[in-house]
């Protein structure tokens, strides 16, 4: 009996009408056969400099480069990591790695030197492509990376010897020759294809190892998003999440191979992001809550045209109700704001939604499962019912690289993956996520959760950004404080902000912990808020008084 209430809980997000492998033994003979179908229409727009590369032209190059890599010695199981702003080499790269079954690395070109050393000392990739600012960080740290036989810059100038630039890899060999070329097969849920770093907001990142089983389901399951199929004009997306996150990366292998045309910018500049998707007709962009935010607020928006924009997707941090209903009214074309669920150990969102229930993140993908467990007994629970959320399917990433423990302590026996995050599911079966676990501040026996009281914050029409994490009291627990930052040219006192809070949330939800104003909110390159940073501020503060 107990066994059949479980599974009633299990929510099925259903089946893909195509199959996930499209009659491909790799993710490298997948990409072969897609860029081929795709043909001579432009794949690819770089937003700054407006060159373009066609489907065919990414294969051409891709080919070239494997064909390069093949000779150098990169095979299956080599890594090979690119440390870059985005850019329209960054897909070439990986599609030529790919091709020879090895495993793509894309790693965070903002990580400082100790970060960097930790992450290539765990991943032992045996080339590396960088651009320029990294670049000088890997070249200092360069004598304790045996595993780098090949460093290669991404910029324009030679930088200093023992370091290639990619254009020399991009031999002369006939294009006929090419063609011939067939990635080998591979054990598609066993071999690697890609490994993301973890976010690292708890501790130093992880290798999240995706197969390419679990890549081949991304595809497969974006081919069929309606996200993309529904929209009433052509496609074209902007290209401005980071592509070491896997959000971006993945989002840049779609664009490539299920023929959604992408504007590429390598950062966000405020002019240069409303320029682009005025002058480049972007009637789709996927963003990080922080730049939604500035949609929102920002008035910089008022002096470009947005009208081509019919569709915003926010994923890998919450995002308020307050803002979603505020960028709505700024931008005329756009229905609705497509939030997403999901996070790097399922290789991108595993919920998302379709409809217009602002607030909630969606129904379950297809091919996956989810249940939400209670926090202390495991069982799962039924709707309404706030508990941790689970999900299992050809999403849930393999393991974590030489981290038997890790893995071990977020996939459970049976294969269900824990994933930190507090939530519920309506009657409806759509999802809400109230919080990180590590995250809820427990004030006098209640659980408060910081994005509900920075929902409030957001709602502030002097506040452009903020954060609340959890102060130690030894009488109560954990006090909420709030980190916040004004809009240009604003002024509230710590006093009026918690006021403000006070009347909108009940009394175990209010600001005791107190008000701090900062320049700027400390997040990863995904908008995930470093909190454990603002923890460690607000510890030096009090050790100073």
């Amino acid at each position: 009996m107990e066994q059949a209430a479980s599974e009633r809980f299990v929510l099925y997000g259903g089946d893909l009408r195509n199959s996930i492998e499209a009659g491909c033994n790799s993710v490298g003979e997948l990409i072969v056969k897609r860029l081929n179908r795709n043909g001579d229409e432009v794949a690819l727009i770089d937003g700054v400099s407006g060159a373009t590369l066609t489907y065919h032209q990414i294969l051409a190059r891709s080919l070239k480069l494997a064909n390069r890599f093949h000779r150098l010695g990169i095979k299956r199981n080599s890594v090979v990591g690119i440390c870059s702003e985005n850019s329209v080499q960054f897909p070439i790269i990986t599609f030529a790695t790919l091709m020879l079954g090895g495993t793509v690395l894309p790693i965070n070109y903002g990580y400082s030197e100790v970060e960097l050393q930790h992450v290539l000392q765990l991943t032992k990739p045996i080339a590396l492509f960088a651009s320029e600012q990294p670049l000088q960080k890997i070249v200092t740290i360069r004598n304790v990376l045996p595993s780098v036989k090949l460093l290669v810059s991404l910029g324009k100038q030679r930088p200093s010897r023992g370091i290639a630039l990619l254009e020399d890899f991009f031999d002369n060999s006939p294009p006929g020759s090419l063609h011939s070329f067939t990635p080998q097969p591979v054990p598609l849920r066993q071999q690697v294809a890609v490994m993301v770093m973890s976010s690292g907001t708890t501790g130093l990142p992880k290798a999240v190892q995706l197969t390419h089983h679990n890549v081949m389901t991304v595809m497969a399951y974006q081919a069929e998003d309606p996200r993309y199929t529904e929209l009433p004009v052509p496609v074209r997306v902007l290209g401005l999440l980071p592509f070491y996150h896997v959000f971006g990366f993945m989002l840049s292998l779609n664009s490539c191979l299920n023929k959604v045309p992408m504007v590429v910018l390598p950062r966000f500049e405020p002019d240069l992001f409303l320029r682009t998707i005025q002058n480049h007709r972007i009637t789709m962009a996927s963003l990080v809550p922080p730049l939604v935010v500035f949609l929102a607020k920002s008035p910089l928006t008022q002096g470009y045209d947005l009208s081509s924009l019919h569709a915003l997707l926010c994923g890998a941090a919450p995002l308020s109700r307050e803002i979603e209903e505020l960028v709505q009214s700024r931008l005329p074309n756009v229905q609705t704001v497509r939030t997403g669920y999901g996070m790097s150990e399922t290789s991108l969102g595993v919920i998302s939604r379709m409809n217009d229930k602002v607030g909630s993140v969606g129904k379950v993908h297809k091919t996956t499962y989810v249940k939400v467990v209670d926090l202390e007994t495991g069982c799962a629970l039924g709707p309404n019912q706030t508990g941790e959320i689970c999900v299992k399917g050809p999403l849930v990433m393999k393991g974590y690289l030489h981290n038997d423990r890790a893995t071990g302590e977020i996939i459970d026996a049976d294969g269900w993956l824990h994933t930190g995050d507090v939530g519920y599911y309506d009657e409806e079966q759509d999802f809400f996520i109230v919080d990180r676990i590590k995250d809820l501040i427990k004030y006098k026996g209640f659980q408060v959760p910081p994005a509900e009281l920075e929902d409030v914050l957001l709602s502030h029409r002097q506040v452009r950004d903020c954060a609340v994490v959890g102060v130690p009291d030894e009488m109560a627990g954990e006090l909420p404080a709030a980190f916040v930052v004004l809009q240009a040219g604003e002024s509230v006192t710590a006093n009026e902000i918690e006021r403000y809070v006070a009347s909108k949330l009940s009394p175990q939800k209010q600001l005791r912990g107190g008000v701090f104003f900062v320049d700027e909110i400390p997040k990863t390159g995904s908008g995930k808020i470093l909190r454990r940073q603002l923890r460690d501020a607000l510890f030096e503060r009090k050790a100073k008084l």
